[in-house]
């Protein structure tokens, strides 16, 4: 996050220094103003309306034939970026209402911040950053409260400051959903994105130079032309691989099916054709068929179990994921609640670990992470305690029939550990810690899951304004 916000204030630097070197008359440079001006520029904007007009029915279509929620999202977006581009360049939509310059000098800020807004609904409904990426997600929604009181506020300036602030607000979106994009774990379609966002971001910072040189106003329409269309045509591609890969994750699914499914029937008919031979062939061949059956079927047990816990078990620590966390933690409640026994939950936090990530790279620290779930696993000795990979660096532990004593003992077995031994990566020596909130459940009335989890997590905030390298325990009553 620190990088994000270091990351926003040079590009804020970079958009406001033309600005201050402009003011200074006794060091600034006269720049020839350069006046180029497109041909035919009324047909440009017909044949861009047009051609938006097109492109937002396709994404319609796309959407119903898909059944797809992002891609009416992503129509939308097209449309309205699209008019703000039209404004830019001089095509008034307002003007069909009001002739009032205050509201006609927003116009444009108002379109952007609006189509950058239905942007960031795209993306957090593409990537499902809410359940996922919980940090970027509430990133975007705050600065969708700032884009929205910035356009109020914008009546009170004049057209020069508008304009610069339209360029900034659209900078910081672009830079928030490159940051909020990079967080999530879809490599394969995030990259896609990220490269999407950079072209209007680097023609962004084109045309604010432009503007500041003083070139014509149609280049710098133009220009945005041309960024909008390298952006549609990347976005579609975007979906179109998404598309794709979902058709091969099912076309996978379905082979896997169907050899199990002719594996089944090439075993039924050799038993069917045994049947016709003699009794006593029949007997020895029954039993060695059967036997050959078995084991297929043990097989196929064994890749459909593989498969179930590949589903299930986080691939860096060892540790389930957070999938198996919220099936498991349901269960386990109704059952604590049944049973009328004790429920525990232990939140871990690996201490410090963005400067471990900044200091030593994300492989040490992806290797910080796998120790300290090894420690982990070490330490949870029966066999219905469950260990999950809550996200990021936190770990949460399910501990049926366990009271508030016994969990508060493991975890502080869990510090201890961790605190003792350091972690070694060729010449790198780490001093890790964790901080561990405790909660649990002993049949309070109108607690649930997220109740249980909320105290733990509570607990766990405790224990870092403590100073972390402890254990803190939360009651449910607090919550």
């Amino acid at each position: 996050m620190g990088s994000l916000f270091r990351l926003v204030a040079l590009s804020l630097i970079v958009l406001v220094l033309p600005i201050t070197v402009q003011a200074d008359g006794e060091h600034s440079v006269a720049f020839v103003e350069a006046e180029i001006v497109l041909p035919m520029q009324p047909y440009i904007q017909q044949i861009f309306i047009g051609s938006g007009l097109i492109l937002s029915l396709m994404c319609f279509a796309w959407a119903r034939a898909l059944r797809s929620y992002s891609m009416v999202i992503l129509a939308i977006f097209f449309a309205i970026k699209s008019f703000g581009i039209l404004v830019s360049g001089g095509v008034s939509l307002l003007t069909l209402f009001t002739e009032n310059p205050q509201i006609l000098k927003v116009e444009g800020l108002l379109l952007a911040c609006l189509s950058h807004l239905i942007l960031f609904a795209f993306t957090i409904k593409f990537f499902t950053l809410k359940k996922f990426a919980a940090t970027s997600y509430q990133l975007l929604i705050r600065l969708s409260f700032f884009m929205v009181l910035a356009v109020p506020f914008a009546y009170f300036f004049a057209q020069t400051c508008v304009w610069l602030l339209t360029q900034i607000l659209v900078s910081m979106s672009l830079i928030a959903l490159l940051y909020a994009v990079r967080q999530v774990q879809e490599q394969r379609l995030s990259t896609i994105f990220s490269l999407t966002l950079l072209v209007p971001l680097s023609f962004n910072f084109i045309n604010y130079l432009l503007h500041y040189w003083q070139f014509s106003a149609q280049l710098i329409n133009g220009l945005d032309m041309l960024a909008f269309w390298l952006m549609a045509i990347m976005v579609t591609y975007l979906m179109g691989r998404k598309y794709y890969y979902h058709l091969r994750d099912e076309r996978l699914a379905q082979q896997q099916v169907l050899a199990s499914a002719k594996a089944s029937e090439l075993a039924q008919q050799k038993l069917l054709a045994l049947q016709e031979e003699s009794q006593e062939q029949l007997e020895s061949r029954v039993q060695e068929r059967t036997l050959e059956l078995n084991i297929a079927l043990q097989e196929l047990e064994a890749v459909n179990q593989a498969l179930k816990e590949k589903n299930t078990l986080d691939e860096l620590s060892g540790l389930y994921n957070r999938r198996y966390y919220d099936e498991k933690i349901l269960a386990e409640f109704r059952r604590s609640r049944r049973n009328l026994t004790p429920l525990s939950i232990i939140l871990i936090d690996i201490d410090h670990f963005k400067l471990v990530n900044d200091s030593y790279g994300h492989l040490t620290g992806d290797k910080c992470i796998v120790e300290v779930a090894k420690r982990i696993k070490s330490l949870l000795r029966r066999s219905s305690d469950v260990g999950c990979r809550y996200g990021g660096e936190e770990f949460c532990l399910i501990l049926p029939e366990t009271d508030a004593q016994g969990a508060l003992a493991l975890a502080q077995d869990i510090c201890q550990s961790t605190n003792k031994q350091q972690f070694i990566d060729d010449d790198i020596v780490i001093d890790l810690t964790v901080s561990c909130g405790v909660a649990t459940y002993q049949q309070e009335q109108g607690v649930t899951p997220e109740i249980i989890f909320a105290s733990a997590d509570k607990a766990l905030y405790k224990a870092k304004q403590a100073g972390r390298n402890q254990v803190q325990v939360s009651l449910l009553s607090e919550t």
